[in-house]
């Protein structure tokens, strides 16, 4: 039950955080400094911090949050009345228009989820011709037996880059949404949002459908907490039966949403389910042919299963995509080309962090040197940490605790907010440049996440002797302790600040400063239950 309260709390400050991005959005006027709401808000973040400061067994955490309970319902009636006075006082503000308040009324989707795999490139033209012209047909094709085109292959081959080519076509011309899945943070990895976000690419293209939704939505207000096949019905299903165009949904990596609570499992019987194949719909998933995904597209019998082997027959498009990256280096060094090519074996994802291994280090040769052989991804990854990281124990362990950060965050952070976490100032920023091969980011203020998800799995394995020698052991579960101790510190730190300072700021950044505390207080909640070693 602890785990539950605390996650209520938790709750109650990732929707605080979302209300406040929406006051951004708009533009909605500050409203003065309140003391009869200020103070019990203290109190409350007060008895935050000391959780995550303390250690806990069942015991204490219990009496912790009995006492967090007691202090949210004073602040809950200090923000009701506070709420209360506001209103009557901005009763005729010029802010109340039709407009705003329709606006208000609006679902938008967080522009903080990566659901789009704004990460992924597209594919290098000229490459996997034999894979888009099969998605292109299959999605042309008005038969409708096979509405269900699954593209399952092995990590790394290039499912995310073909996806992304595919939605810059179809997202012009075509009722399209998607969803791309991936392991960077819960949102992502869950199916919780799924529908919400699906049904709001295909109300962003159709007016018909748009309103359908809302119609839904106004009858059925508590539609949230409806069961996962009835939201589909009402989000999805039902406003598609009352168009007269067909839709298609992209649904990519399909094997990095999470089925610990068998989520994953009541999405993929929705969508081999024959009550809804009279559909217009038509569903292209990627991923890796796990056992679950395997079993389930060979049991739906309006799903065709394929592959990179199947559709492209060879290794050129991995060839041509080194030759093209590398073609540019000295002649002497494009004589040995032959070795990334053999070494790639027509994984994509070997073949790029290879590509950007050698066209950022000094010495091509020695590398080349190293790629000689049989050297498989992780061995590939050892050797990118060993080039990029300096080894003396104390960048070793920076390194480490960057990593473990990476690994443990809810949602990905970026330079400028891993490093508020840090212990030290200014390491962050030194650790991720030194680890650019391996990170995806293009600035302090982007979310920085790893290159793959196989890089994930390499740095998580147990056993990895090869990782333990490049930067020791990294283990998410100490992440969590960072992260925690570092949410402590800053939260410690704001709530000595004079109240005058911040009435010093300007209105967007006193609300954006407010988001990042409660943000901070989200991800320290996270992260105490993380430590505790709650479920």
């Amino acid at each position: 039950m602890a785990i539950k309260r605390l996650s209520f709390h938790l709750a109650t400050i990732e929707n605080q955080s979302t209300r406040l991005k929406e006051d951004v959005k708009i533009n909605l006027a500050t409203p003065p400094l309140d003391l009869t709401f200020t103070n019990p808000l203290e109190n409350y973040t007060s008895i935050m911090t000391r959780i995550t400061a303390e250690d806990h067994n069942a015991e204490t955490l219990e009496q912790k949050i009995n006492e967090l309970d007691t202090t949210f319902s004073a602040y809950s009636v200090a923000l009701h009345r506070s709420v209360a006075n506001l209103v009557l006082k901005t009763e005729e503000s010029p802010f109340r228009s039709i407009e705003t308040a329709k606006h208000l009324r609006r679902r938008d989707v967080d522009q903080s989820l990566n659901v789009y795999g704004k990460q992924h490139k597209r594919c290098l033209q000229g490459t996997r011709r034999n894979t888009l012209s099969a998605i292109r047909r299959w999605v042309d094709d008005k038969d409708t037996s096979k509405r269900i085109f699954c593209l399952l292959d092995f990590a790394g081959s290039g499912k995310s880059t073909v996806a992304k080519t595919i939605a810059a076509e179809w997202g012009r011309c075509r009722l399209f949404a998607r969803f791309f899945f991936s392991r960077d943070s819960t949102a992502t990895a869950s199916t919780n949002s799924f529908f919400s976000i699906v049904s709001n690419g295909f109300a962003c293209l159709d007016q018909d459908f748009r309103e359908s939704v809302n119609e839904f939505m106004e009858q059925q207000q508590d539609w949230e907490l409806l069961s996962f096949e009835e939201q589909f019905g009402g989000l999805i299903a039902g406003p598609l039966r009352q168009l007269s165009r067909r839709a298609i949904l992209m649904i990519d990596a399909l094997d990095e949403c999470d089925n610990k609570h068998g989520r994953r499992d009541e999405l993929l019987e929705i969508l081999s389910s024959e009550e809804y194949s009279p559909l217009p719909l038509k569903v292209l998933v990627t991923g890796r042919p796990e056992r679950d995904i395997m079993q389930w597209a060979r049991n739906t019998t309006t799903a065709y299963i394929t592959s990179f082997r199947e559709l492209e027959g060879n290794d050129e498009d991995v060839e041509r995509y080194i030759r093209t990256r590398l073609q540019n280096l000295p002649r002497h060094v494009q004589d040995r080309i032959s070795l990334v090519i053999h070494g790639a074996e027509g994984v994509f994802i070997w073949a790029r962090l290879a590509c950007d291994l050698l066209l950022s280090t000094v010495d091509k040769e020695a590398l080349l040197d190293k790629l000689k052989g049989q050297v498989r991804l992780d061995d590939l990854y050892r050797i990118a940490l060993e080039q990029s990281i300096p080894q003396d124990i104390v960048s070793k362990q920076a390194t480490e605790m960057v990593l473990q950060m990476i690994l443990a965050a809810k949602e990905p952070l970026s330079i400028a907010e891993l490093d508020m976490l840090f212990p030290k100032r200014g390491i962050v920023e030194e650790v991720v440049t030194l680890l650019g091969s391996l990170l995806l980011y293009q600035n302090l203020q982007d979310p920085v996440r790893l290159l793959h998800t196989t890089f994930r799995d390499f740095l998580t394995a147990r056993l990895n002797t090869d990782l333990m020698s490049s930067v020791g052991s990294v283990r998410p579960e100490l992440g969590h302790y960072i992260l925690a101790l570092g949410c402590t510190k800053l939260l410690e730190y704001y709530s000595k600040q004079d109240d005058a300072e911040f009435s010093q700021l300007d209105q967007v950044s006193y609300r954006k400063g407010f988001q990042i505390f409660l943000k901070l207080v989200g991800i320290s909640l996270y992260n105490v239950a993380e430590k505790v070693g709650f479920e």
